[in-house]
Order: C-alpha cells, then structure tokens, then sequence
C-alpha cells in the first residue's frame, strides 16, 4: 500500500500540479477531478483532508466501508486514514488538504484534536442544509482564493482563522445532524439494544465475547466516534454506558433465574476473568453478583 506524507507526492499521485503551498493546497473539484486516477487501490495518507462535495455520484471506500450519495456534503480526515475509489465521477465544490505541521504551532491543533469528526468514517458525513452549504461554501472560496493568488506568500492566518470559522460551523452542524437522526430515524438506541439482545439472544449457553463499542458501531456501519455522538445526543450516556447496562441486566437474570454459580454466569456472558467481572458487576450496580443472589435481610 503506498503511503503519502508529502503534499506535493500525493498531488502527484493525483495528477494534479504542485501544491499552491508548501503545506497546504486547495483544489475547486470541477478542475481537479479531471485529472483524477480513474480508480484507486488501497493509499494511506498522512494529511489532513476537508471536503465539500456538491452533486457527488460514485462509490469511496474507506477502510471496509463503501459509500454513495448524490447529495452535498462535507467529508473530513485527519492522517493516517485510508481511502481507494472505483469508477470516479465529477462533483463541483472545493477540497483543502494540509499537512500537520501547518497548525502544530496554532492554537486550532487542539481544536481539531477535540473535533471527533476527522475521524469519523465515510458513513458519517456531514449532510448540510442549503443554508449550511451556502456558508461552507463562501468559507472555502475566501481559502481557495487567498491561496491561489498568493501562494507560497498565502497569509497563514488569515487561512487558519477561515478554517477555524469552518471547523466551528462544522461541529454545530453535525449537533443539528445528530438531533435530526434522533427525531426522524429509528433510534440509534433501539439499534444497538437490537443488536445487543441477538448477541445474547440464547443464555443458555456462553457467548464468545462481550460487546465492544467497535464491534457494535462497525454492525450499524458507522464509526466509534459518530455512534458515541449519536447516542450522547439521544440519551446524554456513552454507548459503552449502553452496553454494560445491558450486560448488567444479562447478569441478573442469570443470577436470578438460574442456579449457575457466579463463575459459570461470567463465563456464559463472555468473561474470561471472574474477578473482573465481579468487580466490573459491583461498579456498575454497587453491589456485589453474591448480594444480588443472596441479600442481606434488614
């Protein structure tokens, strides 16, 4: 898998001319898609991404995940993620990529580190209004334009404060995103409770595992960090929350409903380490499986 730490390699590999800046480049889609390789295997890029994608058609992979959509968008990635594409399409709107060392020493890197969407997937993109768009868009036309017509000159922080403006808008309109999908769409809790009961549909006999918050958000096809979003938005808990509670209620109804000693209910819920799962059992419920089973008498 090739890999790209550098701005101007990776436009290389794009076909596109050299970076307008050392560290930074922004490319209107309309002039640069063109030049795009047709399709893509696997390529890791070490870059910051943000783009706004507007009458988009194709399929991206990231990682496992393919996607498609017609409508605008914005997508975000921070470094070390991996893309490759098929059959690439035209799209109007802008891309700004730039490379870490452009804001390592401006206060905006602990802004981004704090913004979870960079590492969101492919199947969490920001669907934005045409209001939203329309204020993206002008954002991204300020970028574009000090860029190009200053270059290797650009004034950086006039850039940085733009994108700071659009990273900000952007957080907001993901909070829109997620109260939206909470409101109109099956909620994301009853998924996840769905999914939770088929993995313990049968307690009758052990489960390889407990659920992880990864394993959970890959079934949903969404990533960690979107799903956590989801559903602190819905409920003001995290979704690891979610799962030991449900876990939790497993626990009792073995402790309650059957004669398995605490060892064998551990083991039957996918625990390999009683102890912890002891202790993990009294954090959550302040008491311990063996009071649950057994309760003092007043």
């Amino acid at each position: 898998m090739k890999v790209f730490s550098d701005l101007a390699d990776y436009n290389k590999y794009l076909n596109l001319a050299t970076p307008l800046h050392p560290l930074m480049d922004s490319r209107v889609c309309k002039q640069a898609i063109p030049n795009f390789p047709q399709s893509s295997s696997e390529i890791q890029v070490n870059l910051f991404k943000i783009s706004l994608k507007k009458n988009f058609t194709g399929d991206i992979n990231y990682g496992n995940n393919k996607y498609y959509t017609e409508n605008g968008l914005m997508l975000f990635s921070e470094p070390g993620q991996v893309v490759s594409w098929d059959s690439l399409t035209f799209w109007d709107g802008y891309a700004f990529v730039f490379h870490p060392d452009l804001i390592k020493k401006n206060p905006i890197a602990s802004k981004v580190n704090q913004y979870k969407y960079f590492s969101y997937e492919i199947n969490d993109a920001l669907f934005m209004t045409a209001e939203e768009e329309e204020t993206i868009t002008w954002l991204f036309t300020k970028i574009h334009y000090e860029l190009a017509e200053n270059k290797v000159n650009a004034n950086i922080n006039i850039i940085l404060s733009l994108l700071n403006v659009v990273l900000t808008y952007a957080d907001l309109f993901y909070e829109r995103q997620f109260k939206e999908k909470s409101t109109n769409a099956v909620s994301v809790i009853s998924k996840i409770k769905s999914l939770l009961q088929q993995h313990y549909s049968d307690l009758s006999k052990p489960v390889k595992n407990i659920p992880t918050v990864s394993s959970v958000a890959e079934e949903l096809h969404l990533s960690s960090n979107y799903l956590t979003d989801l559903v602190r938005a819905e409920t003001g808990k995290s979704t690891i929350n979610l799962i030991h509670e449900f876990v939790i209620e497993q626990a009792e109804i073995l402790l309650l409903q059957t004669d398995l000693n605490i060892s064998d209910v551990a083991y039957q819920l996918g625990f390999t380490n009683v102890p912890y799962f002891s202790r993990f059992f009294k954090k959550i419920k302040g008491i311990s499986p063996s009071e649950v089973r057994n309760p003092r008498k007043g």
